[in-house]
């Protein structure tokens, strides 16, 4: 079918819908990859206790991915992603007054299960829903890229009411209500704007057990949960890039924001163009050329270190580490379809996948701070042994890449079947 044709039949409220709701979600809880030193400063930590806050979110979206998958194959998306944004606009006005660290790692173990076991699931599998199977890679490249982009207007308002507060503390209590107005908000336009996505009997399966163990027998989706877990590993070593930039490239905490707001959200329109890539040249041969990528800008990280006088050589780098990075996250959902994983399994199949993929979330911020206070923030060390970490994850997942490939390729082989059959 004509690529043309297959665009047609998105359905382009709901893709854009997603993606401001994916836009907003993940601002609040990963306030520390923007507002480093702020957030530390108004919170009253340590780079450990900033870590471990971090860290205590990522335990519970690892324990809450899995039955939320379950939870997506049974209830309405519409009313798991509303209950999602009411509870975070909540959490964000209390987080706001900057209270005690153990109220801030409660805060963070509530957001953990709002920002994934009602939200995660039901999002991908709206998100694959939304598109024919010949526009996969382009819809979930289109969520991803908008939501970066609605990410990155956030984020430079935020940066703009941290640089007009009266001091860093006063700026980040300020950017985390704003944030929680915003889950607010979006709580109201979910509830009046999105559709169900349950017409076509595929949002609801009435998922069981006995489904749960069919899934977690297909090998395609314990590949697919390999490659994006070391994908993911070194997309997380982007939190330390803005203390690099405060610390040893001499920017100020505001500019530094300001960098961090484009690198993790303005690289966004680079998931489009990786949603297009892969649904010319393949999903996973995509992923491919961006562990490429990973590998060669991690090397120039170590070769050239940050420094005043090379501040901008750090910036393109970095901004180079991104665009691929986000290439990539365009089509991590979209391997389902072409490793053959059936529709009305995506729920449980994006439950095992994001369980062990994103369980970087835990420990990536626990072994950052960890080497940060051991080595210092202003000591390239530190640094240095987080991007080896990235470069040996980028080679493992060309390898799982290829064997993938090899496997789906034997599998066509064997038996073509219809992958997108409910």
């Amino acid at each position: 079918m004509a690529g043309g044709s297959a665009l047609k039949k998105v359905n382009w409220v709901g893709i854009v819908l997603l993606a401001f709701s994916g836009g907003t979600i993940y601002m609040m809880p990963y306030a520390r990859s923007t507002y480093y030193d702020p957030l530390m400063q108004g919170l009253g930590v340590t780079n450990t206790e900033l870590g471990m806050i971090t860290g205590f979110f990522g335990l519970l979206t690892l324990i809450c991915y899995f039955p939320g998958g379950w939870l997506a194959d049974r209830f309405s998306a519409k009313k798991m992603l509303a209950t999602s944004f009411i509870a975070n606009a909540v959490l964000g006005i209390w987080y706001s007054s900057l209270p005690s660290f153990k109220v801030v790692v409660f805060i963070h173990i509530l957001l953990g299960i709002f920002c994934t076991l009602t939200f995660w699931a039901a999002y991908i599998k709206a998100t694959r829903l939304c598109a024919p199977p010949e526009a996969q890679a382009r819809a979930f490249g289109f969520v991803e890229g908008i939501r970066r982009v609605v990410s990155t207007c956030i984020g430079l308002v935020g940066a703009w009411l941290l640089s007009q507060a009266a001091d860093p503390v006063a700026g980040v209590k300020h950017v985390i209500l704003f944030y929680g107005i915003l889950n607010g908000a979006l709580a109201l336009a979910i509830i009046l704007l999105m559709k169900e996505y349950d017409a076509s009997g595929l949002a609801k399966t009435g998922a069981s057990l006995a489904d749960l163990a069919k899934v977690a027998r297909i090998p395609e989706v314990w590949m697919i949960s390999l490659i994006v877990l070391m994908a993911y590993v070194s997309f997380r070593s982007q939190d330390i890039m803005t203390p690099y930039s405060t610390n040893l490239c001499g920017i100020t905490a505001a500019l530094g924001a300001t960098l961090a707001s484009i690198r993790y959200y303005g690289m966004g329109f680079m998931a489009i163009a990786g949603g297009f890539l892969g649904d010319k040249i393949g999903s996973t041969n995509t992923m491919i050329l961006g562990f490429v990528v990973i590998i060669a800008t991690n090397v120039l990280f170590i070769v050239f270190p940050g420094s005043p006088q090379t501040l901008w050589t750090f910036v393109i780098v970095m901004m180079s580490f991104m665009m691929a990075h986000f290439a990539m996250r365009g089509v991590y959902y979209a391997l389902m379809t072409e490793g053959h994983v059936p529709v009305a399994a995506t729920g449980i199949a994006t439950g095992i996948i994001a369980t062990m993929a994103y369980s970087p979330d835990l420990f990536a911020p626990l072994f950052q701070g960890a080497i940060l206070d051991a080595y210092g923030k202003d000591s390239h060390t530190g640094y240095n042994y987080i991007f080896m970490v990235s470069i040996i994850t980028a080679i493992l997942g060309i390898g799982l890449c290829l064997y993938f490939k090899k496997r789906i390729a034997a599998k066509i082989g064997r038996q073509p079947a219809d992958s997108h059959a409910a």
